[in-house]
């Protein structure tokens, strides 16, 4: 009964083993996903059509057959085919300043934004106000029948 049952238990490890190495095969789909066809459609490598799609994830194919990983058919497609074919560049030298530029431009210009507009509203008297009855304080070439006027329609909506 033991030893029925240690052979039992060793074909399943061998069977889940098999499924498992099965389950972690690598598909074209896998690998074709990183790259754009070369024709110039701009499509993904899976989801294109043409000859030259079907030539590109055939050699992939190829590829896979001969035993390559993921990691190895990129370097390869990379350096027979171009750094263009990949659907997104990689994040490193010129590249990455390509992919930091647009943010670091926003960040920028939000910065360059927001003094511009606090140095018009201080040229403009938009300065902070505290809120106190001090009507003194008034800009000059302000009419004090306006600014008596703001002050009283403060005072009717609680400020």
């Amino acid at each position: 009964m033991k030893r029925r049952l240690a052979v039992i238990l060793i074909i399943a490890v061998l069977l889940l083993h098999v499924l498992t190495v099965t389950a972690l095969a690598l598909s074209v789909n896998d690998v074709a996903g990183e790259f754009i066809c070369n024709c110039g459609c701009n499509e993904l490598l899976t989801s294109c059509e043409m000859d030259c799609g079907k030539q590109l994830r055939g050699f992939i194919k190829q590829q896979i057959d001969k035993g390559m990983g993921k990691e190895q058919i990129m370097r390869y497609m990379k350096v027979n085919f171009s750094e263009a074919l990949l659907a997104a560049p990689e994040k490193s030298g010129f590249n990455w300043i390509a992919w930091i530029t647009p943010f670091v431009v926003v960040v920028l210009g939000g910065v360059f934004m927001e003094r511009a507009i606090h140095g018009w509203a201080g040229r403009n008297g938009g300065g902070d106000h505290d809120g106190g009855d001090d009507t003194e304080s008034a800009k000059p070439g302000i009419d004090k029948k306006y600014s008596d006027r703001i002050e009283e329609e403060l005072k009717d909506f609680g400020w």
